[in-house]
């Protein structure tokens, strides 16, 4: 039964002064509905379109043949690995490098290497590379050093060794028209894409997308691939790069990427904010879409707060965020007017912060699964520009703006939050909030992941409230003291 608080309004001044109470009984029950997450169940760990990656969360799916199933190595993976169909000729030290690979993937957990290992089994140069990536780990795991710095191939001999044997075969086969479409060695070429994000060099990377990409367009597009995580990983990875570089995915969402998601009541003030977007600033209502699937996104995680294995599910994780990513980085851009007084100024600078928070938001997600996300301190820096725009009028859609500079001033370090610190004050004092519990409430109502804070709310929620309670003490400094006003030592009631 929903409960009702009633508020007397005498004339249309009043309703700011009533705001306050109005949001925090609204806060409320979304409050309540974050702290219940409802558990799913979760299947078997095979990834196809009927896999547990699309059954355990109830989405609907397509009909598969059990052909298009990949049965991935189990962490429970029997050590003894002779009896492995190898695409090349094995030897112990091979075998050291594999045996290596699983026990190291048993006890410590990397997004998407068991799923890898099946994939680097099936072609030659996708085995080779596969042992490359393994024999740089060895070695940093030897040198533990050499984990602070970016692990090219170059750092280590045996991984340098492993890494030219594979560029030499697909050089070759990228000569014969009878092997340069095939889908091994699309996997390949997926392999360097893969290790080129995995430690930042995106010049490379885009070298060898690009002829990943010309590879997948003669074929006719990312869905003919037989494999359905192989499509799912090179959309994550073309994510990873449109990421970085604040630009269009190459390829489409993948069919079997998890779009339509029940938010139940958790998307309810969001969308009632969004309502108001038309009348307050029509310049926003093309980014409606993406705010609501980075909502959903929210959503779908938090009611797997108590799913602990949840976090460790990569190819899940792949398939929620690739919508949502897709939406925010598929906007078309917008120059910013050169005259403040525009009537689309403010409106074009907020719609790019609601833009740039939602990709700070996704790639704090990012970096919560142990995936890493090189494009965090860009977008970061993006929003530190954006929000020291002059005349940018910060209370159009407040409660969005007040989300946005929340949600990256939780990523900053102290230091670098200050501006962000004082802007999200100067929208408090526009909506009337008092305190910094108050507007975390706010932005906890919008959008909201509980495992991705790990206690930077309170952190944040503490430097608002010392920058009111200073500016409440200079107020009163400044306060002018009657000279008349004397005050008589004793009792003064006598």
């Amino acid at each position: 039964m929903p409960e009702f608080e009633f508020v007397n309004v005498g004339n249309p001044c009043d309703v700011k002064r009533h705001s306050t109470k109005i949001r925090r009984h609204v806060m409320k029950d979304i409050g309540k509905a974050r702290r219940k997450p409802r558990a799913k169940k979760r299947g078997e760990f095979v990834i196809g379109e009927e896999s547990s990656a699309s059954t355990s969360n109830g989405d609907e799916t397509q009909s598969s043949s059990a052909s298009q199933a990949l049965t991935l190595p189990s962490p429970k993976l029997d050590r003894n690995l002779n009896t492995l169909v190898y695409p090349v000729e094995m030897d112990e030290d091979r075998l050291n490098l594999v045996r290596f690979l699983v026990d190291e993937a048993r006890a410590t957990y990397r997004p998407f290497r068991f799923p890898w290992i099946t994939m680097g089994l099936s072609d030659s140069a996708a085995f080779h590379i596969t042992l490359a990536n393994a024999a740089l780990f060895r070695g940093i795991k030897a040198d533990p050093q050499a984990l602070k710095q970016k692990p090219e191939f170059s750092s280590n001999a045996d991984a340098m060794k492993w890494y030219t044997l594979s560029l030499a075969s697909v050089t070759k086969r990228l000569a014969d028209p009878a092997e340069s479409e095939s889908e091994g060695l699309v996997i390949a070429i997926t392999g360097f894409v893969c290790h080129d994000s995995s430690i930042g060099n995106f010049d490379r990377f885009c070298v060898h997308m690009e002829g990943l990409q010309r590879m997948i367009d003669r074929k006719g597009g990312l869905e003919t691939l037989s494999s359905p995580f192989l499509r799912i990983m090179i959309s994550w990875l073309d994510l990873a790069g449109a990421t970085f570089f604040n630009a269009k995915p190459r390829f489409n969402v993948p069919q079997n990427a998890i779009k339509d998601i029940d938010t139940g009541n958790d998307a309810q003030y969001l969308q009632h904010l969004l309502q108001t977007w038309d009348a307050d600033c029509p310049a926003l209502g093309d980014i409606m879409s993406a705010m609501k699937a980075v909502a959903a996104v929210a959503s779908y995680i938090n009611r797997q707060s108590d799913n602990e294995r949840f976090w460790t599910d990569d190819v899940t994780i792949a398939r929620l965020l690739g919508p949502a990513f897709h939406e925010v980085l598929s906007l078309e851009g917008r120059p910013l007017p050169n005259d403040p007084s525009d009537p689309q100024y403010s409106g074009t600078a907020v719609r790019e912060a609601f833009r740039r928070a939602a990709l700070v938001f996704l790639a704090a997600v990012k970096i919560r699964m142990g995936y890493g996300a090189y494009e965090m301190e860009r977008h970061l820096e993006a929003f530190r520009q954006i929000s020291q725009l002059p005349l940018v009028d910060w209370g159009v859609v407040a409660e969005l703006n007040l989300w946005a500079h929340i949600i990256s001033a939780m990523q900053e370090e102290s230091p670098n939050r200050a501006w962000h610190v004082l802007t999200i004050v100067g929208i408090m004092e526009t909506i009337g909030l008092q305190t910094g519990s108050q507007a975390i409430d706010i932005a906890r109502g919008i959008i909201w992941v509980d495992a991705i804070d790990a206690g930077k709310s309170d952190l944040l929620c503490s430097e608002i409230d010392h920058y009111l309670e200073a500016s409440m003490l200079r107020r009163l400094d400044n306060i002018p003291v009657d000279p008349n006003l004397v005050m008589f030592p004793g009792n003064i009631d006598g």
